[in-house]
């Protein structure tokens, strides 16, 4: 059970919801013990204040512990709490600041959490920063890492590295084949003994604590929405590969995720396709309204605007209130696009007529010019071709003439089965656990 009111929803799925309000209250709503995974981005402790609101270094540890500590009560004793942490200079000097370190202490020591083990999100397109120490007095290299300490209840928090074993290298593949060919079982100068049971297939690689996912998303739909309507997105968003690991590794479907800093609210978005019951804390209403753009696949820019704009006013219901206005869309397009079938259709009939008719013409124009040349005078002759002449030029036109109704007719044709492909699209984003091409793909195919 939770104890939440109504103005604190900003849009409900069928798996989740989207709430506003200041996280620690939130988190007071949730019952103890329900929580099976909170994995979150927390402002961070920057020297520079960002628009989306970041506490300053020597007040973040103490600020964030009491999240951890609210954190704690929720979790399941099987639970984990993940935390995503950016590295910092302190101020005015090329020396690195101990806040994420002592993040790990105060939460280890004094809140009591466990640390399971610690990860490192290296995102290779990461801008060169700062500039002053990087870019201009090059005295340090570009910062690309993000610490991210996974937080565990007790000691045995549910895992399974099976869930994301990643495909197996091109030698390894070769060594699974023939195992005997490419392998001896020995003991190694590091003293390690590899037995003979490493040539077994396990299904994949077991994965490092070194995540390489690039942040470079910049096509998605919800940014493709937030450009076509002017509208700011949200300037810190994690890519969903880093949240994805997480779900995947340490919960199974039908799992209770929490973000407690949601942003965007791409925890939200992979935690519904992946089957898992989610929850998204954000103390700013417009970024929560303005995340549902993530849950709105195929809805034109101007209908998901609609929804953001009530987002920002009362709950909306998902996928009740995207579907009908996508209906309403794919309605109109259809109607438009059966007319368009017909005027292409007809159009094509006039063209094919006009095409053999030509063909016609041209026939008796080269027949009357064979004439002429065997037995007419020269004047003759060149009447005879000029008028060759037009009619190829009038076969060529008609020629064209019909390939380009052909063409309409065809894409006339696409535009009646976009409707139907839109709201097979929204309908299966909310019905499957895999990720899918997103429809906005689809819909720029025919534009």
């Amino acid at each position: 059970m939770t104890n939440f009111t109504d103005d604190q929803k900003v849009y409900v799925t069928p798996r989740g919801t989207q709430m506003h309000g200041d996280s620690l209250e939130l988190l007071g709503a949730l019952d103890d013990e329900t929580v099976d995974l909170i994995v979150t981005s927390p402002p961070f402790a920057l020297q520079r204040k960002k628009a989306y609101g970041n506490e300053n270094q020597e007040a973040y540890v103490d600020w964030l512990a009491q999240f951890g500590q609210a954190a704690k009560r929720v979790l399941k004793p099987t639970g984990s709490l993940v935390i995503d942490l950016g590295n910092a200079y302190r101020q005015g000097s090329p020396t690195r600041s101990l806040y994420p370190y002592r993040v790990l202490l105060k939460f280890v020591d004094e809140l009591e959490y466990h640390l399971a083990e610690e990860f490192f999100w290296y995102n290779p397109a990461k801008l060169p920063s700062p500039l002053e120490w990087v870019n201009k007095r090059r005295i340090r290299v570009k910062d690309a890492v993000n610490t991210v300490w996974w937080f565990s209840k007790t000691e045995w928090p549910q895992a399974d590295v099976n869930q994301v074993l990643l495909p197996y290298s091109k030698n390894m593949q070769r060594l699974l084949k023939d195992p005997e060919k490419y392998y001896k079982a020995t003991l190694r100068p590091s003293e390690h003994s590899i037995s003979k049971h490493f040539g077994t297939n396990n299904g994949g690689a077991i994965p490092s604590n070194l995540l390489q996912i690039p942040n470079t998303d910049s096509s998605s739909a919800y940014l493709k929405k937030c450009r076509a309507l002017g509208i700011k997105s949200h300037p810190a968003r994690f890519p969903a590969n880093l949240p994805k690991f997480f779900i995947e590794f340490l919960t199974n479907p039908g799992d209770l995720v929490v973000d407690i800093f949601s942003g965007s609210n791409t925890t939200g978005m992979v935690a519904e396709r992946l089957g898992r019951r989610w929850y998204s804390f954000e103390l700013s209403r417009d970024y929560a309204a303005l995340s549902i753009m993530r849950f709105l696949p195929g809805l034109a820019p101007q209908d998901a605007g609609k929804l953001y704009d009530e987002a920002k006013l009362r709950t909306v219901s998902l996928p009740e209130e995207g579907r009908s206005l996508l209906a309403t869309m794919a309605k109109t397009l259809e109607e438009d696009a059966d007319k368009a079938v017909a005027a292409a259709e007809e159009a094509l009939a006039i063209a094919v007529e006009d095409h053999l008719e030509a063909k016609g013409r041209r026939k008796k124009a080269k027949d009357a010019s064979r004439e002429v040349l065997i037995v007419g005078p020269t004047d003759l002759v060149e009447i005879a071709d000029a008028a060759l002449a037009r009619a190829e030029e009038d076969l060529a036109a008609r020629s064209a003439t019909m390939r380009a109704a052909k063409r309409d007719l065809s894409q006339a044709k696409k535009r009646s089965e976009l409707g139907r492909a839109l709201l097979e699209d929204f309908d299966a984003y909310y019905d499957t656990t895999k990720f899918l091409v997103e429809v906005d793909e689809l819909a720029a195919s025919v534009e």
